[in-house]
């Protein structure tokens, strides 16, 4: 009986020294996996998708930004700038948007605004008709005709705007620093 009790002991001890060592490999195997995952998954995917989409897109990768004149950046066609100047486009209530940064307006909320635009500026009515239009115009181009819900981008009008008539907008100029100045 005692060597029966003392091979049930072997067995046990070996059984646990055989669950150790396979618990042992398999933890090592798992941390491994997860290591390489992370760095995979957290490293070397962002960076991979960063530079092929510097290379292919580089407008929409830095943030769709709208320049004046080429120099500085006055936002991006992808977020609602708020205007309160009676002599710029008006961009939705944050109550009436999904997001609140909606930068598009329908076309009707567009063209109800133009009355009021042209009164505060005295740029004829037209004009600003026209401007609305091509906007609308272009974004549709851009998103394949077929796509394209006809919208009016807030922003990129305002900054036609300022960029045709620089006399009515002038209070508004971008001023250029001392050291932009002496970089050109």
């Amino acid at each position: 009986m005692r060597k029966i009790r003392e091979n049930m002991a072997d067995n046990n001890e070996r059984k646990q020294g055989s669950v150790r060592e396979l618990l042992r490999k398999n933890t090592s195997s798992s941390i491994r996996v997860v290591i390489l995952m992370m760095l995979m998954t957290g490293i070397a995917y962002p960076l991979i998708l960063t530079g092929i989409g510097q290379g292919i897109f580089p407008f929409q990768s830095n943030g769709s930004m709208i320049t004046m004149d080429g120099k500085d950046a006055v936002g991006s066609i992808l977020i609602g700038q708020e205007f309160t100047s009676p002599k710029f486009l008006h961009t939705r209530p944050a109550s009436q948007t999904a997001s609140g940064v909606d930068p598009h307006i329908t076309q009707e909320a567009a063209f109800a605004q133009a009355a009021n635009l042209s009164k505060a500026t005295g740029i004829p009515i037209n004009t600003i008709l026209t401007l609305i239009e091509l906007n609308i115009e272009r974004n549709r181009i851009e998103n394949l005709i077929v796509f394209a819900p006809h919208y009016v981008n807030v922003l990129e009008v305002n900054t036609e705007l300022v960029r045709q008539y620089p006399e009515v907008y002038a209070e508004y100029a971008i001023e250029t620093t001392d050291k932009q100045r002496d970089d050109n």
